[in-house]
């Protein structure tokens, strides 16, 4: 009985996922750090929101504020093209996930197509505390294409001496969306109640590796992954995105996580079919970018985060080259006025 009722609750499901799909082009977040809610808990939101107002994305907030609880039902989280799930510094007694929780994200992602960035330190300690390998038919494997974990692999806290570090940097692995990126982490969870950052080894894993150890300790596998099918993408991370202490590095971080889960390897940004097509090569950048259209440009702009224009080149072409070489790192919005109206998308300066 129960089975037959789980299988009409995914078709159920499904063709609402199908229907709110065509609408949907928000980002939710889950905020199980229980923060407000557990003493001495650090609180992660200020963070990640910080990180994705500057790639400008749009977000709704969902806080679960007791461990027993379930976060969104996968027909609430079909809403929404991406779901970042973050847990801080919870690590027990269910905390990082309700007892439905993964049965949702398991019908959000194989039946709407839902891309999830679970950014958990101690996910896999909390529910499978004594399980070091995974197989088809379990949520870690199909979902998140991790096959075997090592756990608490290194531990940085200053104020125990049987950790590897006060700090450590990461980089991104290569063939990653971090490629060519590091990332200097420290403790952001020691007070006297609090345990210090963990991290795993996912030893073996279907995907592709995103974050490993660079120093003071050689991980035998990589501390995140990125893992994509025909139905979904997602990435996991059991370093918490908080406590990378390079602010520009962490919001590039998270704009480049958020706009592959949506788009994929392309990095260019899906458009409207009502909209002329604008291509972006390479995006993000370093010095030059090619922009092209099919139809003619005749006005191509650049603005800042504070709105403020950067660049402004007019053409009756449709293609041009621009030197962002001068610019600072970061988001920012790329406006092209065309004879059949104006044409907006995002680009990341590296």
């Amino acid at each position: 009985m129960k089975k037959f009722v789980r299988i009409l609750m995914m078709v159920t499901v499904s063709s609402l996922i199908m229907i709110s799909q065509l609408t949907a082009q928000t980002i939710l977040c889950v905020d199980r750090d229980f923060s407000d809610t557990s003493v001495g808990f650090t609180d992660t939101w200020p963070m990640i929101s910080e990180a994705l107002d500057a790639a400008g994305y749009t977000y709704d907030y969902w806080e679960v504020l007791e461990f027993e609880d379930n976060g969104p039902d996968a027909t609430y989280m079909s809403n929404y093209n991406v779901v970042i799930w973050f847990t801080g510094e919870a690590w027990a007694s269910g905390a990082t996930m309700g007892p439905d929780d993964e049965f949702n994200l398991i019908l959000y992602m194989t039946m709407g197509a839902g891309k999830l960035f679970m950014n958990a330190q101690d996910w896999l300690y909390d529910k499978y505390p004594t399980s070091g390998t995974f197989n088809p038919g379990e949520f870690p494997y199909d979902q998140l294409g991790l096959i075997e974990v090592v756990q608490d692999v290194y531990h940085i806290e200053p104020e125990d001496p049987g950790s590897i570090a006060d700090s450590a940097q990461f980089y991104g692995s290569p063939g990653s969306l971090a490629e060519g990126m590091t990332f200097p982490v420290v403790d952001i969870f020691t007070t006297d109640t609090d345990d210090g950052l963990y991290g795993d080894s996912l030893a073996q894993y279907l995907g592709q590796g995103l974050l490993s150890i660079q120093t003071p300790y050689v991980s035998p596998g990589p501390a995140a992954i990125q893992y994509e099918t025909e139905y979904f993408r997602s990435v996991f991370t059991t370093i918490d995105i908080a406590a990378i202490t390079d602010i520009t590095a962490r919001n590039i971080f998270m704009h480049k996580i958020v706009d592959w889960l949506m788009y994929g390897a392309t990095g260019v940004s899906e458009l409207k079919p009502q909209e002329t097509s604008i291509t972006i090569r390479p995006n993000p950048v370093s010095d030059f970018v090619n922009i092209g259209m099919t139809n003619k440009m005749l006005e191509v702009s650049l603005y800042n985060s504070q709105g403020q224009q950067v660049f402004l080149e007019k053409t009756d072409q449709a293609s041009i080259r621009m030197n962002l070489s001068k610019l600072v790192s970061g988001m920012y919005i790329l406006k092209v006025e065309t004879e059949n109206g104006i044409i907006t998308d995002k680009l990341l300066k590296l």
